[in-house]
């Protein structure tokens, strides 16, 4: 009788620690996962923050180009000036750069209108980063306290496991006083 109830404790305590090794792998499995979003997470980040250097750069440049054109605009403007006080002689002249003018307008509108598109893009990119920063920390405190939970059930599963091998120690000692 003693050797059916100790092996239904040994059956029993193997199911138990069979319980929580599966527990246990399910939980670390999950960190794992857990840990793999984050990461890709931290690569999108990088590759915003990437974005916005690189649209900033561009930014600045078309600044830059669209000064530069605005201050050719005004350099055709004065040259428009003098080709039409002497517009009997040189009409042909004057139509050309009327044309050119024209064409350096729609350039410089084109240009501000890419500038304020980039603008535009800039902000969204930002409110992604916001956005993700968020959902970053979320995950960083969701994985803390995935971690605390797995060491929570190390714990136990260490203190299960003392506690059956106690229990093992008294069968030992049991079957060896019966016999």
């Amino acid at each position: 009788m003693a050797k059916s109830s100790a092996v239904n404790i040994d059956e029993r305590l193997n199911q138990i620690n069979d319980e929580l090794s599966q527990i246990l792998e399910e939980r670390i499995e999950f960190l794992t996962r857990t840990l793999s979003e984050t990461q890709r997470f931290s690569q999108k980040i990088a590759s915003t923050e990437l974005e916005i250097q690189r649209n900033t750069a561009q930014h600045a440049r078309l600044n830059a180009e669209r000064e530069d054109l605005e201050k050719e605009v005004e350099t055709l403007g004065a040259r428009v000036a003098e080709a039409t006080a002497s517009r009997e002689s040189q009409q042909q002249e004057k139509y050309a750069k009327e044309k050119e003018i024209q064409r350096l307008e729609w350039e410089i509108a084109d240009k501000r209108k890419a500038n304020e598109e980039d603008s535009g893009r800039i902000k969204g990119l930002e409110a992604e980063l916001d956005g993700i920063e968020k959902e970053n920390k979320k995950l960083k405190n969701r994985v803390v306290v995935l971690e605390e939970g797995v060491n929570r059930m190390a714990r136990i599963r260490d203190e299960y496991l003392a506690k059956i091998a106690g229990l093992d120690e008294e069968m030992k000692n049991v079957s060896g006083s019966e016999e």
